[in-house]
C-alpha cells in the first residue's frame, strides 16, 4: 500500500481560486471514473500515478483538500525527498486536471453569472487528465461502445502499461505516447475489446512521438476558436468537440447517442433516426443563452440527470457503480450504442 511508503508532500495555495472545491472539480465528468483515476468517497480524496520530470517515471500521488482550508495537500509516494523539477512536474499535472489557472477561474465566474443553478451547486470545472494526450486517447475510447466498455478499455491500457513497464503497483499509469507507440495492435486486442480502436490509438501515439501532431497548440487559448483541425484518425465531430472541451473551449457540445437521449428526455425533442446534417445546430440552439459555455451547461444537465437516476451524487459512487453512470445503461447491457457519427432528425 502506498500509504505505508515514504512520501514527499507539498501544498497548492488556493487563494487565487476562491470558487474551487476539490470534490466539485473532480466528480463531474466521466473521465474521473476512468483508470487510473481513483476517487475515494469516504475521504473525498483523489489519487492516481503522475509522471515525474523525466516523463518516464510514475509516482502514486494523492490530492486532498482539508475542510475549510484554502489549499490542497499533494503527497507523492515512493521517496521522502523530491527534486524541485519533479515537484513542479507533479504540480503542473495536478493544476491541469483540476483547472487551476486564472483563465479557468475567470471562466467559472463568467459561467456562473449565466447559470445561477450551476453556481448554486458549485459546478463549473470539468475534470480532465494530466495531459491532453490522455484526454485525446480517452476520447477515442468513448466511440461506438457502451460506457462500461470505455471504462474497461481504459483499465486495460493501464494494466498493459504496468505489465510491460514493470510497475509494482496494482494498477499502472495511463500509457505515455512513447509507451503506447511501442505496442502492437495484437497486444491491445488480446487484452480487451479494442477492435478498430487499437489501430487508432497506436497511430495517435506514433504521430505525437514523431511530432506529426503537436497537441500543445490546441491549448493555446483563442476565444474565437470554433473547431480544431486535429487530423486524428477516428476523430469525428463528437471526439473533436470532446477534445476541445478538455482543452477549455466550451462552445461546441459533443453530440452522440447519449446527447440525443438526454435532449429527448430533458427537453422533449421529437427525435427520429434519419441522416440529417442539422442535428448539431438545433441542439446548440438550446444552449445559446450560455455562450460561450454551451457544453458546460449541457454537462450540468447531464450530470444532474445521472445523479437523479442513480439516487446519489457522482462523488458518492463506488467504482463498481461507475458503469451505471449513463442514461443508456439498460440498453447497453445487451447491445452496443449507435455510433457517434450517426446523424438524426430532430424536431423542435
Amino acid at each position: 500500500m502506498e500509504t505505508l511508503m515514504p512520501y514527499w508532500s507539498f501544498i497548492i495555495n488556493l487563494n487565487k481560486f476562491p470558487l474551487f472545491n476539490l470534490e466539485k472539480a473532480v466528480c463531474n465528468h466521466g473521465f474521473f471514473m476512468m483508470a487510473p483515476n481513483d476517487w475515494d468517497p469516504s475521504t473525498k480524496g483523489f489519487s492516481r500515478p503522475l509522471r515525474l520530470a523525466d516523463s518516464i517515471t510514475s509516482a502514486m500521488t494523492t490530492i486532498s483538500q482539508p475542510p475549510r482550508k484554502d489549499h490542497l495537500v499533494v503527497k507523492v509516494y515512493g521517496s521522502s525527498v523530491l527534486f524541485l523539477e519533479d515537484e513542479r512536474a507533479i504540480q503542473s499535472q495536478v493544476m491541469r486536471m483540476l483547472r487551476l489557472s486564472v483563465k479557468d477561474e475567470q471562466d467559472v465566474g463568467h459561467f456562473h453569472k449565466l447559470h445561477p443553478d450551476a453556481e448554486a451547486k458549485g459546478f463549473g470545472r470539468l475534470f480532465r487528465s494530466p495531459t491532453l494526450f490522455e484526454d485525446v486517447a480517452k476520447s477515442l475510447l468513448l466511440r461506438f461502445c457502451p460506457w462500461k466498455t470505455s471504462l474497461d478499455l481504459a483499465k486495460a491500457l493501464c494494466d498493459l502499461q504496468r505489465k510491460k513497464f514493470m510497475s509494482k503497483r496494482k494498477i499502472g499509469d495511463f500509457p505515455s505516447p512513447q509507451e503506447l507507440a511501442s505496442f502492437r495492435e495484437e497486444e491491445l486486442k488480446r487484452k480487451a475489446n479494442f477492435g478498430f480502436r487499437a489501430k487508432d490509438l497506436i497511430m495517435l501515439a506514433k504521430q505525437v512521438v514523431d511530432r506529426k501532431i503537436d497537441l500543445s497548440k490546441f491549448e493555446k487559448y483563442d476565444a474565437d476558436a470554433r473547431t480544431f483541425n486535429v487530423n486524428i484518425n477516428g476523430a469525428g465531430p463528437f471526439t473533436t468537440h470532446t477534445i476541445m472541451m478538455c482543452a477549455g473551449y466550451y462552445g461546441n457540445i459533443p453530440i452522440d447517442s447519449e446527447t440525443v437521449r438526454h435532449m429527448k428526455e430533458f427537453h422533449g425533442l421529437n427525435i427520429k433516426k434519419r441522416k440529417k446534417e442539422s442535428l448539431s445546430p438545433k441542439i446548440q440552439q438550446f444552449y445559446k443563452h450560455y455562450h460561450p459555455f454551451e457544453s458546460l451547461a449541457y454537462w450540468f444537465e447531464l450530470s444532474n440527470s445521472y445523479e437523479i437516476k442513480l439516487g446519489k451524487a457522482l462523488s458518492k459512487l463506488l467504482q463498481s457503480e461507475y458503469q451505471y453512470a449513463t442514461g443508456n445503461y439498460e440498453k447497453n447491457k445487451n447491445e452496443e450504442e449507435e455510433g457517434e457519427e450517426e446523424l438524426l432528425n430532430v424536431t423542435l
